[in-house]
């Protein structure tokens, strides 16, 4: 559902208990997340009005203890108007036996209760995905993205397949066309091959994710992060029956050789992996630690 369809149902009370906002750093999520919960406890989108509002909280931490006080919290009948709202900013960080204490709320979720959680749906388990109604926050149409890029100048084969990786936003989209990631992708679906049908190739990887900066080599947050999102999108592209059309169009014959190489169960172990390396990211791990343990631990 679009953001402005969601709004409208929610000036008419008509929202399901969960909805995720989806979307890439600086869409904005968590502020049309405040927009929401406004204008479902205040009737306003002004996220002021949430000021001191006994009715609304919003999650200022990820760990289980402060989930299992606000979701009971959530559960107390509120006197004098029934709606409550739980806000969990970057719900994708909340460590899989967190995620299934917010499942439990979610399956059974109070009246006139709204769980509005932000962040990215790849790093949340599939049964709360399925549990909530998904609004991408920016997102466009794959195509439009494409020729968005086209008027700019980028040629029509690399629009394509930056906007196919990009999900439907144009800023990444435009980031994924520049030459210096292609040069990167490159590399990193040559040493992601390697090291899913060789050894780990640790001082490769080390060197890939470097980046210049003050004239001395050091390793790249940014660029972990983009190795992480290349081999997590790879891997649900070779997933088999995968629903929906592939991301990586560039590399169909790596998606069928990990396809026929790795069960399904073995590339779900993978994809995991990966969201995890990506949740250490984002909490400012390392970022060769963590890539040498996720190349580590791949086949295992």
């Amino acid at each position: 559902m679009e953001l402005k369809q969601w709004f409208a149902c929610l000036k008419k009370g008509n929202t399901p208990h969960g909805v995720l906002l989806a979307g890439p750093e600086g869409s904005g999520k968590k502020d049309y997340a405040r927009q929401a919960a406004a204008l479902y406890l205040k009737g306003t989108a002004e996220p002021e009005a949430l000021t001191d509002c006994p009715y609304f909280r919003e999650m200022e931490d990820t760990s289980i203890e402060t989930l299992r006080d606000c979701c009971a919290e959530l559960n107390q009948q509120a006197f004098g108007r029934g709606r409550r709202c739980l806000l969990l900013p970057d719900a994708h960080l909340l460590d899989m036996r967190t995620q299934n204490t917010l499942l439990k709320t979610l399956e059974e979720p109070p009246e006139e209760a709204l769980l509005v959680l932000t962040g990215n749906e790849e790093g949340l388990l599939p049964t709360i995905r399925s549990r909530c109604m998904i609004v991408r926050v920016g997102a466009m149409p794959v195509e439009q993205v494409a020729e968005i890029l086209k008027r700019q100048g980028v040629f029509p084969e690399r629009a394509a397949l930056a906007a196919s990786l990009s999900g439907g936003y144009p800023g990444t989209a435009a980031r994924y066309a520049q030459d210096d990631y292609m040069e990167f992708r490159r590399e990193a679906l040559l040493l992601l091959e390697e090291a899913l049908f060789g050894p780990s190739p640790f001082a490769k990887a080390a060197e890939l994710i470097k980046t210049e900066e003050n004239k001395k080599k050091k390793l790249s947050p940014q660029r972990a992060r983009d190795l992480t999102d290349v081999l997590g999108t790879l891997l649900r592209d070779s997933l088999p029956q995968a629903a929906g059309a592939p991301m990586n169009t560039d590399c169909q014959k790596l998606r069928n050789k990990i396809a026929a190489r790795f069960t399904r169960g073995q590339i779900q172990g993978m994809i995991n992996r990966t969201l995890w390396a990506q949740k250490q990211l984002a909490l400012k791990a390392g970022p060769g630690s963590v890539t040498d343990l996720l190349l580590l631990e791949l086949k295992l």
